[in-house]
């Protein structure tokens, strides 16, 4: 199945996009839920610097020790990405961020 993200030229570096469907996915979402969408930790997930922490029922999105989410209330794929809701923010990462076990 062909992925349907954007990748844009700027400079030397192509950036991928999240596709279509996950940005009208989580601006949706934004509105339902009175979030704002957050793309914070999506380069360093297409680049392997974040994971998602897993300890008994919660989930956080982490990158080290001064940079984490508090625990993901709703986790949803779309595409090649995973919208993650927090208390406060909706993330917007790759679905190819590994999930550990804390």
């Amino acid at each position: 199945m062909a992925s349907n993200n954007t990748t844009q030229k700027t400079g030397d570096a192509n950036l991928i996009l999240p596709s279509e469907k996950t940005l009208s996915g989580a601006f949706r979402l934004s509105i339902v839920h009175g979030k704002p969408i957050c793309s914070y930790f999506y380069l360093d997930s297409l680049k392997g610097k974040v994971c998602i922490n897993k300890d008994g029922d919660d989930k956080i999105i982490y990158k080290n020790e001064e940079e984490y989410t508090s625990p993901l209330e709703h986790l949803f794929k779309s595409n090649d990405e995973y919208i993650c809701i927090t208390n406060n923010t909706i993330y917007i990462i790759s679905s190819k961020t590994e999930v550990r076990k804390a």
